[in-house]
């Protein structure tokens, strides 16, 4: 008898297990699912969205003097990914996120949501010049309603999704090159560089670009940069008809030049986030 009891727990609990975790992967959307959008300009080299292209980019908003400092991307109805450095900000208080964002102060489609929970890497340091680990989530304090301004990103499983001198997008509202704000949501395209070559453009600055780093830079002929604003934003790319998440714009040296920025790479971080979507 005691035996048989030990041995219906023991049950019990591997399928707490097992649910459990596929709770945690049946709440991460996938295709078809997830990165569509009603308008959809592909790759094309541009600087401004249209309206409702992109859905999946939240504008996260912080108390005081500077309320628009950061980006995320919505990955189902309740959390938000960015990069930890967005939530780790000693001297700014996080007090939402706005989904629908298309031009700033515009809530024709928008709507904010207050947070409930935020789950920074407990690996990341966050010191000068410490970019590993830069990702977080952020649960919302309600379910969010889709739309077609509304929509989750598809995170990409696969490293390989991408390849270098492949063209990426980021999405949001930072500064332009000049230092500019900016009041519609940016479309910035990039390509895709090897991690060897962007090493050797980091290595004076003594940062280590590692297999959860995906770099980027400008194209010959479209300059155009990630600047102050932007962190945490999407680096998405599209693939048989599907948009993927495929990095979080986490860090650069300098705004309108050419030079490499540091993305944290989604693949490598997947059995992070659904273990982390409670």
């Amino acid at each position: 008898m005691f035996k048989t009891v030990k041995m219906l727990e023991r049950t019990c609990l591997l399928l707490f297990i097992v649910r459990a975790f596929a709770y945690a992967n049946d709440v991460l959307p996938e295709a078809p699912n997830c990165g569509h959008q009603i308008i959809d300009s592909a790759m094309e080299l541009r600087r401004v969205a249209q309206e409702g292209e992109f859905p999946w980019t939240v504008l996260l908003k912080y108390d005081g003097d500077n309320p628009f400092i950061c980006v995320g991307s919505l990955i189902n109805d309740r959390y938000v990914l960015t990069s930890s450095v967005c939530v780790s900000e000693k001297n700014d208080i996080m007090i939402g996120a706005v989904v629908g964002v298309h031009r700033l102060h515009d809530e024709a489609h928008s709507k904010f949501y207050g947070i409930e929970r935020v789950i920074p890497h407990e690996q990341f340091k966050g010191g000068k010049k410490q970019f590993g680990h830069d990702i977080a989530l952020i649960k919302l304090n309600d379910t969010v309603k889709y739309s077609d301004y509304v929509q989750p990103i598809c995170l990409s499983k696969s490293a390989s999704l991408v390849q270098p001198e492949d063209k990426v997008i980021v999405t949001g509202w930072g500064m332009n090159a000049e230092g500019d704000p900016v009041n519609i949501k940016k479309v910035i395209v990039r390509r895709v560089i090897a991690n060897d070559v962007c090493q050797d453009k980091f290595v004076k600055y003594n940062i280590t670009v590692d297999e959860g780093y995906l770099c980027t830079d400008t194209l010959k002929d479209f300059k155009d940069y990630s600047c102050a604003g932007d962190a945490g934003a999407p680096v998405v790319v599209k693939s048989g008809g599907t948009w993927y998440q495929v990095g979080i714009v986490s860090f650069g040296i300098t705004c309108g030049h050419d030079f490499p920025d540091g993305n944290t790479r989604i693949s490598k971080y997947i059995p992070w986030i659904t273990s982390n979507l409670v």
